[in-house]
């Protein structure tokens, strides 16, 4: 017996649900700590010790004086007041706290679960995954900031991208699993998914060079469109030498790139919902129109995000909706391949 039992599949749904609305969250407030500069406040990672915050103000000043001790201090913010320095230790201090929730939310159901025998063996291999990604997305996380913590103030970000790229995944894994839960697993191709396997792969890449922008802050030059200041391709876009620079390490080479990939990700999608709008399934139908008008939507979003030089509020939105188009992806590849009738 291989199936959930039924009165296992609403709680395990909803702890499901549950942990793909605080992984959105998660996001979200990572967004937020890199958009306000907060990421390299705390210095240390305490998985346990760290959720007690500084308390008292000798408590504050010695956290302090740690950070005082790395580059971003003494390079970046060496005039900063301990009151200022209190507000960047905020986001990041909830970031992590959050983790910490997250990590309660995933183990202690799944334990509950399991006790009352509603994982059997091919579930509890599944659901232990989901666990143990949680807990390799927080350390992908500490393994990001590390690399602000030594000669420059700055996270790597081909470490950023690994870390974003790591939760999408996982939430997209939960979803997976979850419209499996809520759909079953009878395998029924209705469509080949070369086509949408293609997209998601595309869609990967975007996020990608999504936090490649953010992580070399690409989005602060070129702030014209659909030009990049007079020029579809600007003339520094390929300047560096070797070539290869231009495409992970250099700030127009990865607008440009940016750009580019948005525009064939657009004229993608609609393809695909032209070729594959049919009366054989209408949540295929819902998802594929799903899946434009948020793409559509996303574009627009990074367009206006580019143009005023990205303030936060946009910055967030911009991720947020890359999240929503993600799982649309995944949902169409899921109503390809298993009946849901």
């Amino acid at each position: 017996m291989n199936e959930i039992p039924s009165q296992g599949k609403k709680p395990i749904q909803i702890w499901l649900y549950t942990g793909m609305i605080m992984i959105i969250i998660m996001i979200m407030i990572g967004g937020i700590t890199r958009l306000t500069h907060s990421g390299l406040s705390m210095v240390d990672w305490k998985p346990i010790m760290g959720s007690i915050p500084p308390i008292s103000e000798s408590d504050w000043h010695e956290s302090f004086e740690k950070y005082k001790a790395f580059p971003e201090y003494q390079i970046k913010n060496y005039d900063m007041e301990i009151s200022e320095y209190k507000n960047i230790f905020f986001w990041e201090y909830f970031h992590r706290l959050w983790g910490r929730l997250m990590g309660i939310v995933f183990i202690i159901p799944f334990i509950i679960f399991w006790k009352k025998n509603y994982l059997p063996k091919p579930w509890f291999s599944r659901f232990m995954w989901i666990v143990i990604g949680g807990g390799l997305v927080g350390a992908l996380g500490w393994f990001m900031v590390l690399s602000g913590l030594k000669d420059k103030p700055a996270v790597s970000h081909y470490r950023l991208a690994i870390h974003l790229i790591a939760a999408f995944t996982l939430l997209a894994y939960i979803y997976w699993q979850s419209l499996k839960v809520k759909y079953g697993e009878t395998r029924e191709v209705l469509r080949k998914s070369n086509a949408i396997n293609f997209i998601i792969f595309l869609a990967y890449i975007q996020i990608i060079y999504g936090a490649f922008v953010a992580g070399l802050k690409a989005g602060l030059i070129h702030n014209t469109w659909p030009d990049m200041d007079g020029s579809f391709i600007h003339e520094n876009t390929f300047a560096l030498s070797p070539f290869w620079e231009n495409l992970v390490q250099h700030q127009d080479g990865v607008q440009f790139i940016h750009r580019s990939i948005a525009y064939l990700l657009l004229i993608a999608i609609l393809v695909f919902g032209i070729k594959n709008w049919s009366k054989i399934s209408e949540k295929m139908n819902q998802s594929i129109q799903f899946s434009f008008w948020i793409i559509l939507f996303q574009f627009s979003i990074g367009v206006i995000t580019l143009l005023l030089k990205v303030p936060l509020a946009l910055g967030l939105i911009h991720q947020v909706i890359a999240i929503f188009l993600l799982l649309s992806l995944f949902r169409i590849r899921f109503f390809t391949l298993y009946k849901t009738y």
